[in-house]
């Protein structure tokens, strides 16, 4: 073999290795993915999917499993359909990491769905704008499932509703909160607020109110006064005086009366007897009225005290009144 043909060999041997090697490169980088088992799934969304296409991501739980191949206009649902493909792959039946079968992986999204509240949303990717759809239980489970709109393209593909994202909501009650402060005649209640401080201005400025004012300082005062003299003069020892002198002089007549009764029992002159003894009569009827003053005398002192107390504690009672007591129920 001349060196001329040797070369031409060493050239295709070479050309035939590169395209082998790339052959292999792309199949590992992403042509393997034209030849795994993919499952067709399809949502609807009722509002905005700027930033959503033809290869975006579609993650279960932050887990990405497939990606959006088809995105169509439903004019009559007002709805936007979205096609993807699902890698089964990656839903291990157990600890052996065994697969889904086809009719097993229906069966256990279309259970996910129905009772325990899987659904599709819109999410951002980051700051960049993208966005992807995230499987996740955005519904309380035993939710009851929308009608499934009216889709285009092939039919039994497995359906999972679409609920709006996040940004949806916080956009929408924003602007419902726009609106009903849109509502709000501030300019009106700002009028009507300068029109109450104006008059309540022209109300405390009043001759009356300062005079009104002034009466009820006096009056403050001389309650003051009053309940600082009534608390002079009926004092606590004061009035304890009183009652202990006339204890003595209770104590005085009986020991008095028991004198009397002892000298008309020892007395040998009739007529001094009986007169002793009319004497005793009459005093034992004073000293029942005695007793019943003194005991009223007592209840007055008693009266004094309570009200001295009364009055000490809240003067103001002499312009009101006492209060009276609410009645327990």
């Amino acid at each position: 073999m001349d060196k001329s043909k040797k070369q031409e060999m060493l050239a295709g041997v070479f050309i035939i290795s590169g395209v082998i090697l790339l052959l292999i490169t792309l199949f590992v980088l992403g042509l393997s993915d034209l030849f795994a088992h993919k499952i067709i799934m399809r949502t609807g969304f009722s509002e905005s999917v700027q930033g959503l296409s033809r290869g975006s991501a579609v993650k279960y739980r932050g887990v990405q499993i497939g990606n959006v191949t088809e995105i169509s206009i439903l004019v009559d649902e007002n709805i936007i359909q979205v096609d993807m493909e699902i890698d089964p792959a990656f839903f291990a039946v157990n600890r052996h990491n065994n697969r889904f079968p086809d009719r097993e992986f229906h069966a256990f999204f279309q259970n996910e769905i129905k009772n325990k509240g899987l659904r599709a949303r819109l999410e951002m990717l980051g700051i960049t704008g993208m966005k992807f759809i995230d499987f996740d239980y955005f519904a309380k489970p035993g939710t009851s499932l929308p009608a499934p709109p009216r889709f285009t393209g092939p039919r039994g593909v497995l359906y999972i509703p679409g609920v709006t994202s996040q940004m949806k909501d916080i956009t929408g009650t924003l602007t419902m909160a726009v609106d009903r402060l849109s509502r709000i005649r501030f300019e009106r209640i700002s009028e009507q607020l300068e029109t109450a401080l104006t008059g309540l201005g022209l109300l405390l400025n009043s001759q009356e109110i300062r005079s009104t004012i002034a009466r009820i300082n006096d009056t403050a005062e001389n309650l003051e006064t009053s309940s600082r003299a009534i608390s002079s003069v009926l004092s606590e020892s004061r009035i304890q005086g009183v009652v202990n002198s006339l204890e003595q002089n209770l104590t005085a007549l009986n020991q008095l009366q028991k004198s009397v009764l002892a000298i008309s029992q020892d007395a040998k002159v009739p007529e001094t007897t009986a007169v002793l003894r009319q004497f005793i009569e009459d005093f034992s009827e004073s000293r029942k009225e005695i007793d019943n003053t003194l005991q009223k005398l007592n209840q007055t002192l008693e009266s004094i005290r309570g009200l001295t107390d009364y009055l000490s504690t809240d003067p103001a009672s002499l312009l009101r009144g006492k209060q009276k007591k609410p009645v327990s129920e």
